[in-house]
């Protein structure tokens, strides 16, 4: 293989892991936001109220006997 042709290869493979890398930032960013609490819409919030509730009717019951 010539020189050039090893620069094509090489660039290839610099847009390639460049590609891979750009998606799996995406994929965490989009990760860390529902994980992350942000005032009512993320899965942390929604597993709080959850929890909220869950601790609310433990108390109640909790009275009753």
């Amino acid at each position: 293989m010539s020189v050039g042709e090893w620069m094509a290869v090489g660039g290839f493979v610099i847009v390639l892991l460049t590609a891979i890398f750009s998606s799996m930032r995406f994929m965490v960013k989009s990760i860390m936001r529902e994980l992350l609490p942000n005032g009512g819409n993320s899965l942390r919030d929604q597993v709080s109220r959850i929890e909220q509730r869950l601790d609310q009717l433990l108390l109640e019951i909790a009275i009753k006997k």
